[in-house]
């Protein structure tokens, strides 16, 4: 009887110790070197960004961090704190978000989580995303938008385009709102 239970439990025990044996260990497991896209080629904290067209500056970026990718012209920014600023040079709108992704050379942003503007009338802009390209000189956004202008009235939805001082803005789909007064929407 102990035979019978011998045999099976021999065979196991080969076959773990055959499954943990050295081996051949000459195979080189160094997983070799890193893309350097993947590394940032400078790290700053408390770091500002200043986008320009041509000579005018057209906002400035204040980061907590930011990760600096010289080869793709990109800078990973967390914990921002934006400014825009017309063509007179005076800010028009203030932009905070929870990181984001800035291209230089373009003069553009993509910012992350938590997003805030606020514009100079204040009206309050919130999303998850937001863009801005300096070309068309336009915020959008396709995720959920709120926006709360100086009179408390609340317009909802998905995807918004706006000026870059989002008093004038565009929902593009699934529109809501709260508006209190609406005597003055004929002038």
């Amino acid at each position: 009887m102990i035979r019978h239970y011998f045999i099976p439990l021999f065979c196991s025990a080969l076959m773990l110790l055959g499954g943990c044996g050295s081996g051949d260990r000459s195979k080189n497991t160094d997983p070799g070197p890193v893309d350097s896209a993947a590394r940032p080629d400078t790290e700053t904290r408390g770091a500002k960004i200043v986008l320009l067209n041509e000579d005018q500056v057209t906002g400035e970026i204040l980061a907590d961090e930011i990760h600096k990718f010289e080869a793709i012209d990109s800078a990973m920014g967390y914990g921002l704190d934006i400014v825009l600023y017309d063509s007179a040079g005076r800010p028009s709108s203030w932009i905070v978000g929870d990181s984001g992704v800035i291209h230089d050379k373009r003069g553009d942003f993509k910012i992350y989580g938590n997003v805030v503007v606020i514009s100079e009338d204040s009206t309050r802009l919130e999303t998850d995303f937001l863009t801005w390209n300096r070309e068309t000189d336009r915020l959008r956004t396709d995720a959920f938008v709120r926006i709360t202008d100086k009179d408390s009235n609340v317009v909802t939805g998905w995807g918004m385009e706006a000026e870059r001082n989002p008093t004038r803005y565009r929902i593009l789909q699934q529109v809501s709102g709260n508006i209190r007064d609406t005597r003055d929407l004929d002038k």
